[in-house]
């Protein structure tokens, strides 16, 4: 993950650790040939400081941050020769070049996603949600479909999720919540009008909830028990439609069906194949 997202990933850096960050990412192509006595010297901090900064942002010390600042140095580069995320194709592409470069948007929103991902939020949230009585499944407009994909893809292996369309039945849902369900709200930039009042009433009703969004998009971190981060580089409102946004959701709620179907996996197979001559009657 580059050092930019690492930052901006820990919530609980000292003024010291913030200086040290801020010249760090001011100073790129002189800090990755600078020793630690050298930096330490330049910003007017121990080298003790230096270490616990590494340490904070998960590098094992400082030579471990030089050299992703180096690989950060090299994606920058290729950055401004890169495909524009809001705008990815032109009005001169034929159909296969509007492909090719569609590709590689995903390839790179799915890279950035995963880049993203914290293995121990990831492992939490599988729990709250294998071992809630009900998944309730709060959004709107076009993440509506990826939560019916994902309520699809739950429902072969047995387990219910719901979907409340309408702000009325959301509330619905909410009023009826208890500590035993487990509430997922996706929302890009966490900013839609329907998230605060629902999970004020989440909060009263003590159900646990995990937010799906950009990565810097958790703008209720009182209300919210975990937050998957996903790439955000796409504009809210500049732009084509939600190519990578609705890329890097659909990514994100795939590996929580996978990560809940590994949870009982032999269970889920037999399942899965104990009902496929009842859910298929095609005659192959």
């Amino acid at each position: 993950m580059q050092i930019e997202k690492r930052i901006h990933k820990c919530s609980h850096l000292t003024p010291v650790e913030n200086e040290i960050a801020h010249y760090i990412l001011s100073h790129k192509d002189e800090v990755i040939n600078y020793s630690i006595q050298e930096l330490s010297e330049q910003i007017h901090v121990s080298k003790s400081a230096i270490h616990r900064f590494c340490k904070k942002i998960d590098f094992k010390g400082f030579n471990e941050l030089k050299i992703q600042l180096t690989n950060d140095i090299s994606a920058d580069i290729y950055k401004e020769h890169d495909i524009d995320i809001n705008y990815p194709f032109t009005l001169q592409d034929n159909p296969i070049e509007i492909a090719t470069k569609l590709l590689e948007l995903y390839e790179k929103t799915i890279q950035d996603t995963l880049s993203c991902l914290d293995k121990q939020k990831l492992v939490h949230a599988t729990k709250l949600m294998s071992k809630a009585t009900s998944i309730d499944i709060y959004t709107h407009a076009h993440n509506m479909n990826i939560a019916k994909n994902f309520q699809d893809k739950m429902l072969t292996i047995g387990k219910m999720v719901n979907c409340p369309e309408s702000f009325y039945e959301q509330r619905l849902h909410a009023l009826a919540s208890n500590k035993n369900h487990i509430a997922l709200i996706l929302s890009y930039s966490a900013k839609a009008s329907f998230i605060l009042p629902i999970l004020q009433k989440l909060n009263e009703k003590n159900t646990p909830c995990i937010l799906v969004s950009g990565y810097q998009n958790n703008p209720f971190p009182q209300y919210i028990c975990e937050h998957l981060g996903m790439s955000n580089c796409e504009e809210l409102q500049d732009r084509i439609v939600q190519y990578s946004s609705h890329i890097a959701l659909q990514y994100v709620m795939d590996i929580l069906f996978g990560c809940i179907y590994n949870q009982d996996r032999s269970t889920n197979k037999k399942y899965v194949l104990n009902a496929m001559d009842y859910m298929d009657d095609r005659k192959l």
